[in-house]
């Protein structure tokens, strides 16, 4: 009799425990028809050979890019529990993979998690600007390629994720959330050869406005081999592949700092940002610094619970840096003005239309003439681009 009590008792926790688990399957569908002007193929000597404008289907550069994904959490008991995600970029037109074809090239981690703790978790992840300053800042209220940065060298538009990287989140407390990550570079006899790490906080009023800040940085983030170093292993190509930054492949270091703010009242939200990108130590140019700064403000008006509109502007700059031979380059700056207006059809569906036109000048780092460059999509042949959206997106 006691040892039939046993095995029922059993059975009931292990189905209770059971019960406790869950797998989601979810994803984001973000097609739209993409128009960018003055496109050009960028060329070594640090010129632009013009294509002309395209018309395209990306389901990439959206609202959301398009993912699905797999997240799991089990009860472990006591508050702890076992956390995991899966995510995979879709590439909707070609029916391929997003983020250069990466199985799971958007995120995939396991951790564990406490409701009193916080939580830490292994594998490819976001960082500290993804969980403290990237929704907050103006390009988030209009979220898509057209407002973002130019270049995306504050990696604002989340297009390079961390690999080998181990993260910790705290939980809410009294509104403030905290956390950091480490990246370990891999390399036999030098632990500190790629290595990367970064931290963040966000404060949230409870009164309508939040702020939150971040930094990270990255030694030698151009590996010496196929595939390694945060710039080039990362999947969706790297970021010293237009003429913004393409003559900074010798820098040893990177590091990103961001603030970021928005407040809501009513139907309104406004929103602003600060950023600076460095490339440090450069071999090509005595070890000299190239530095970029950027600022954002936006505003996004809700005409009712499901028809909004956003507009917004950023400004980036950069001193440049000096060649051996006294001529400086990158000395460059961009204005940039967007805007995005969307219907929701229903809680998973909704419609959008989205406008960005930047204004670059100057000189960029190959010592070319500047050109536009909107969110790394693509180098305009002239220093003016203007990139349109309509499009659709869907959740599950």
């Amino acid at each position: 009799m006691k040892k039939t009590f046993s095995a029922a008792a059993l059975t009931t926790f292990v189905a209770a425990a059971h019960a406790q688990s869950s797998v989601m399957v979810y994803g984001i569908l973000d097609q739209a028809i993409t128009y960018t002007n003055n496109t050009g193929t960028t060329n070594a000597d640090g010129t632009v050979t013009p294509r002309g404008a395209q018309f395209a289907l990306d389901s990439l550069s959206g609202m959301a890019g398009s993912r699905w994904g797999i997240r799991g959490d089990e009860d472990l008991g006591g508050g702890l529990h076992t956390i995991f995600t899966l995510e995979s970029g879709v590439n909707m037109p070609s029916g391929g993979l997003g983020q250069g074809g990466l199985m799971w090239g958007r995120q995939i981690f396991i951790g564990l998690r406490s409701e009193r703790y916080g939580q830490v978790t292994v594998g490819r992840q976001y960082d500290s600007l993804n969980n403290f300053t990237m929704m907050l800042d103006a390009g988030a209220l209009a979220s898509n390629g057209a407002a973002m940065h130019a270049g995306d060298l504050d990696n604002a538009a989340i297009n390079l994720r961390q690999n080998n990287s181990i993260r910790y989140l705290s939980p809410k407390i009294k509104g403030l959330t905290f956390g950091g990550g480490l990246a370990i570079g891999g390399v036999s006899g030098d632990f500190t050869n790629g290595l990367q790490y970064n931290f963040g906080a966000q404060y949230d009023t409870g009164v309508g406005l939040k702020v939150g800040a971040a930094y990270e940085f990255f030694k030698n983030p151009t590996g010496p081999t196929n595939g390694t170093g945060w710039f080039t292993s990362n999947g969706a190509g790297t970021l010293l592949s237009h003429q913004l930054d393409a003559g900074y492949t010798s820098a040893q270091s990177f590091q990103i700092a961001m603030i970021a703010a928005q407040y809501t009242k009513g139907a309104w939200t406004f929103a602003g940002s600060w950023s600076n990108a460095q490339f440090g130590k450069m071999t090509a140019f005595n070890g000299g610094m190239a530095t970029f700064n950027t600022f954002d403000l936006g505003a996004q008006y809700m005409w009712s619970p499901f028809f909004s509109t956003a507009v917004g502007w950023n400004y980036q700059t950069s001193t440049g840096v000096n060649r051996p031979d006294g001529t400086r380059v990158g000395n460059q700056h961009s204005n940039q003005f967007y805007t995005r207006t969307s219907y929701d059809l229903s809680k998973r569906t909704l419609l959008y239309v989205a406008v960005g036109y930047q204004d670059a000048r100057g000189v960029n780092s190959q010592g070319g003439r500047a050109v536009a460059d909107i969110d790394n999509i693509a180098d305009s042949s002239t220093g003016k681009q203007v990139v349109a959206r309509l499009g659709i997106r869907h959740s599950f």
